[in-house]
C-alpha cells in the first residue's frame, strides 16, 4: 500500500517543480521585458501568451490538486477495506501454520513410536526364527538318532540269527525298532 502514496507524492512534487519552474520563467521573462525597450512592440503578444500560459498552469494546478485529493481518498478507502482483511488473513494463516506444525510434530512422535514398535517386532521375529532353526536342527538330529537306533536293532537281529544257540534257553525276544513301538 506504500506504492500508491509514494506515486501521489512524486506526482505532486513533479507538478510543484514544474509550477515553480514556470513561475521562475515568468519572472525572468518579466525582467527581460522591463530591460529591453525593443520588446515593447512584442509585449502585447507576449503578455497575451503569458496570460494564456498562466491560465493553463492554474488549470493544471487545479487538476493536479483534484487528482491528489482523489488519490488520497482512494488510498484511504483501500486501506480501510483491505488492511483489516489482510490482518484477518494473516491471523488465519498463522493459525493454519500452527496447526500444520503441531500435526507434523504429532506425526513425528507417532512415527518414532511406530519405529520403536517395528524394531521390537523385528527383534521378536528374529528370535523366533533362531528358535525355529534350532528346533529344526534338533528335529533332524532326533530323526538321525531314530534311524541309527533302527539300524542298530536290525543289526542285532541279524547277529542273533547267525548265532547258534547251544543252550536250551529260549531265545530272547527281538528288540523292537523305536519307530515301530506303540506310543
Amino acid at each position: 500500500m506504500t506504492v500508491v502514496p509514494g506515486l501521489v507524492r512524486s506526482a505532486a512534487a513533479e507538478a510543484e517543480r514544474r509550477l515553480r519552474g514556470g513561475a521562475g520563467l515568468l519572472r525572468r521573462l518579466s525582467r527581460d521585458l522591463e530591460r529591453s525597450a525593443g520588446l515593447e512592440r512584442v509585449l502585447p503578444v507576449r503578455s497575451a501568451r503569458l496570460r494564456a500560459l498562466e491560465d493553463a498552469v492554474r488549470a493544471r494546478d487545479a487538476e493536479l490538486r483534484a487528482l491528489r485529493t482523489e488519490l488520497d481518498s482512494l488510498v484511504a478507502q483501500l486501506n480501510d477495506r483491505l488492511l483489516p482483511r489482510i490482518d484477518e488473513r494473516i491471523d488465519d494463516t498463522e493459525r493454519d501454520v500452527s496447526a500444520i506444525v503441531a500435526g507434523l510434530v504429532r506425526t513425528g512422535r507417532d512415527t518414532a513410536d511406530q519405529g520403536t514398535r517395528l524394531e521390537t517386532a523385528d527383534r521378536r521375529i528374529d528370535d523366533l526364527r533362531a528358535r525355529l532353526a534350532q528346533l529344526e536342527q534338533r528335529t533332524g538330529l532326533w530323526r538321525d538318532v531314530q534311524a541309527n537306533m533302527a539300524r542298530l536293532g536290525d543289526d542285532l537281529d541279524s547277529l542273533r540269527a547267525r548265532l547258534v544257540v547251544h543252550t536250551s534257553e529260549p531265545e530272547p525276544a527281538p528288540v523292537q525298532n523305536i519307530a515301530d513301538r506303540p506310543a
